[in-house]
């Protein structure tokens, strides 16, 4: 083998590896960077909406008493037969309450627990930027809905769409989202009225 045969060969397993180092070095980096952004993303934060499961730090089916703690008395309340509604308006915005349905498992679990979340702030949203003011030509394109419910509230009409992941839809004549609605995915639909009380 001639001088300019060995330095062939030495730089071609100079590249090599070179080469397999890179692949190395990217392949080890790259699950890494890709699970620390997935699991980044998954963090639910205050505002985040997610159907089936929670809307900001409460989540469906924890115990009324996290919310009691986080937010203190409810502003107004109604209860019977096991089930309440509890409403708090943050800040003081009355447009924009914050309502919870709670329900006892009678002689079975005694603890009033989360059933529905209903939010009417616009700082909520899914991880599609899905809430309150978005259109229902958005909500449509990132859900299958079906329309559950029209009632009428201050001379207005609205119209409740489902989802079955676990999330709904309160809608104006306008095709605007005016509250969204978390609740169990695996619930037959429900009726939402009772998250609308209010004193």
């Amino acid at each position: 083998m001639n001088r300019f045969q060995r330095s062939s060969l030495v730089l071609i397993i100079a590249l090599f590896l070179f080469a397999c180092n890179g692949t190395d070095r990217t392949a080890s980096q790259n699950p890494k960077d890709s699970t620390q952004s997935v699991s980044e993303g998954l963090l639910p934060d205050d505002q985040l909406l997610i159907p089936g499961k929670s809307a900001g730090r409460f989540l469906i089916n924890d115990p009324d008493s996290i919310v009691i703690t986080a937010l203190g008395k409810p502003d107004f309340s109604n209860a019977a037969m096991g089930k309440a509604v509890l409403v708090w308006y943050p800040g003081g915005k009355q447009d924009q309450p914050l309502s919870i349905f709670t329900a006892r498992d009678m002689g079975n679990d005694e603890t009033a627990r989360i059933q529905q979340i209903r939010i009417t702030s616009p700082e909520f949203h899914t991880f599609q930027a899905i809430g309150v003011g978005s259109s229902l030509r958005e909500i449509s394109n990132a859900y299958s809905l079906q329309i559950v419910e029209t009632y009428e509230q201050d001379g207005q009409i609205y119209t409740v769409y489902n989802a079955n992941e676990g999330i709904a839809f309160e809608v104006d004549s306008a095709y605007r989202c005016m509250a969204v609605i978390i609740h169990k995915a695996d619930a037959s639909i429900p009726n939402y009225l009772p998250l609308r009380d209010r004193p």
